[in-house]
């Protein structure tokens, strides 16, 4: 028996991030002026806009490291100002996975153990932990470095170990800021690949602040700021 168009389930992606009206200053002057916009499961977008347009502070107030004058920053449904310190830093430890330009590895830790961190951090079992690193290592293409100090890496080594420990804990939501913007271009498209992989298997969010023609073309949607407003695409 054929069914009505109408009598057909409609499954609406769930949304990761919900961002509502941000408005933001540093010492009087505006830098968020409003800024609204969501992030589904699974959804790559790309955050562009020129210098100074508020992008950093949009990824600032999003990841928790900053709080917004106003407006809401809600992650996997919990609202982000509704949270005391404690209850921030769990969220961010379980719920957000960040990769940066400059990767930020400590220095005195292994590959290995740069990744394992964030696992530790939540108390996650030994021999699961060893797993999930192993796993990741494998995944990313450098289980051969994984003793290896970052002093020892080469940039794309240094960032496939950030993306990996971006994502050993499964976050909700990922945050990259510029993440291939110290890497030459042939090593920045493989890190994309890999980031756009890894989005794909696991299900997370990805908002991805960018000035890389070649990163947008891994972004299903772009957001545009200009004046710390979002222009187009919200």
């Amino acid at each position: 028996m054929s069914v009505h168009p109408t009598e057909q389930a409609v499954i609406t992606p769930m949304p990761v991030l919900e961002v509502h009206s941000l408005i933001k200053s540093y010492a009087k002057r505006p830098i968020l002026r409003g800024v609204s916009f969501n992030l589904n499961q699974g959804e790559l977008v790309a955050l562009l806009g020129p210098s100074g347009s508020g992008k950093t502070t949009v990824l600032n107030c999003v990841g928790g490291v900053d709080r917004a004058d106003s407006g809401t920053v809600s992650i996997a449904g919990h609202v982000l100002r509704d949270l005391n310190a404690d209850g921030l830093a769990q969220l961010r430890r379980r719920h957000i996975g960040t990769v940066f330009q400059f990767y930020h590895l400590l220095p005195t830790l292994s590959a290995a153990e740069n990744i394992e961190l964030p696992l530790q951090l939540l108390g996650v079992p030994t021999h699961e932990r060893e797993s999930r690193v192993q796993e990741l290592l494998e995944r990313v293409g450098i289980a051969h470095r994984a003793a290896a100090l970052p002093g020892q890496l080469s940039g794309g080594e240094m960032q496939r170990v950030a993306i990996a420990r971006a994502v050993v804990h499964r976050p909700t939501l990922i945050l990259a800021d510029e993440p291939t913007g110290s890497l030459d271009t042939a090593t920045g498209a493989q890190v994309l690949d890999l980031l756009a992989e890894i989005v794909q298997e696991t299900q997370a969010a990805l908002l991805l602040v960018t000035h890389s023609p070649e990163a947008v073309k891994h972004c299903e949607r772009v957001l545009r700021m200009q004046d710390g407003q979002i222009v187009e695409g919200a």
